[in-house]
């Protein structure tokens, strides 16, 4: 799954998402378009962002991780 899509069933935006999370909006963009891989992230930032999508760190892993 890509961030894009997770950020959909979560039913978020990148706005939404960005000032919820602390992570700063062009970063986000560049998640959502793919020019950047969300599993590059430190862990503090994956941390936050699995925190605000209610994921667990280990979820947020194994759900950008599946290729399918």
């Amino acid at each position: 799954m890509t961030f894009k899509e997770l950020l959909a069933v979560k039913e978020m935006t990148g706005y939404y998402f960005s000032k919820h999370s602390g992570i700063h909006q062009p970063a986000v963009s560049n998640l959502v378009t793919g020019k950047r891989d969300p599993l590059n992230m430190r862990v503090y930032t994956c941390k936050k962002a699995a925190e605000t999508l209610g994921m667990s760190l280990v979820e947020f892993y194994e759900v950008l991780d599946n290729k399918d």
